[in-house]
């Protein structure tokens, strides 16, 4: 997607994306991810039988969004948690552990589903005050009633309770609360006082298209007196590895083949330069 491919301009250096799956987000090749998940690959996919035909991103570290023990202060140049933030029943927790371990200037990228776009689209949007409450008091008490809202509203189950209690057991991964754009901005505001977050808000892209159903919010850790925008890079430097790979293919088979070799290598160098 051109809009997740122009925002990734934002990623460089060293960093880690959280509960990616079978969808991880495209990087330039300045970028070098490590994934983490709270499962192995082999739970998450007896979890996610959906999925069972899909190629999962390689879980190379274990943990979940609002508990990165495994990773120490001031450690990431990046943070992307698309789909995510959603899933989490605390997302101030997560947002604090997301500073926490965020170099200063680092960038945290967040997708989240645009609910007029998908399953949630009947379902009640998640206050502010909600969020805030949980936060403070704890998610205990309203677990169960976020279950029977998504068996009711997204799984549309004609036996709600029931299906809401087998989830809950499963520890199955809902949506537990549910945002707009103008929404989800408002619940950043609020949670960067709440919990004293040194987050700027650099970048805001709301759905683009009919097909387009995410927002994506890039923010950076740190105040600044200028105005901090992506590096400039070469259009190479945008490209995933699975491209060049693609690429590579294509000039080995091509006729034109050794005189094309040099000047592929030259360039694969340059946009693996720092």
């Amino acid at each position: 997607m051109e809009k997740r491919r122009r925002l990734a301009r934002w990623l460089r250096g060293d960093g880690i994306e959280i509960g990616a799956l079978h969808h991880p987000l495209a990087v330039p090749a300045t970028a070098r991810v490590t994934y983490v998940d709270r499962l192995p690959e082999q739970e998450l996919r007896r979890h996610y039988q959906e999925l069972a035909s899909e190629k999962f991103a390689p879980v190379t570290m274990i943990g979940n969004a609002e508990d990165l023990s495994a990773f120490s202060d001031n450690s990431q140049d990046f943070v992307i948690a698309n789909h995510l933030l959603e899933h989490l029943e605390d997302p101030i927790r997560a947002l604090v552990e997301f500073h926490r371990v965020l170099r200063p200037d680092g960038v945290l990228y967040m997708a989240l589903p645009d609910p007029r776009a998908n399953f949630d689209r009947d379902r009640q949007l998640t206050t502010l005050a909600h969020l805030l409450e949980e936060h403070r008091s704890g998610t205990d008490k309203n677990r169960l009633a976020h279950y029977l809202d998504w068996a009711q509203h997204a799984d549309n189950d004609e036996q709600p309770e029931r299906r809401a209690a087998t989830l809950m057991a499963m520890d199955y991964s809902i949506h537990f609360h549910v945002w707009l754009p103008d929404t989800f901005l408002e619940f950043l505001l609020a949670a960067r006082h709440e919990a004293q977050l040194d987050l700027e808000l650099a970048a805001f892209a709301p759905p683009e298209s009919p097909e387009d159903n995410e927002f994506i919010v890039i923010l950076l850790k740190g105040a600044s007196r200028q105005i901090r925008l992506p590096s400039p890079v070469p259009w190479w430097h945008l490209l995933d590895r699975s491209v060049w790979h693609r690429i590579r293919r294509r000039v080995k088979e091509s006729p034109a083949g050794p005189a094309l070799r040099p000047i592929y290598e030259r360039i694969k160098r340059r946009s693996s330069a720092q």
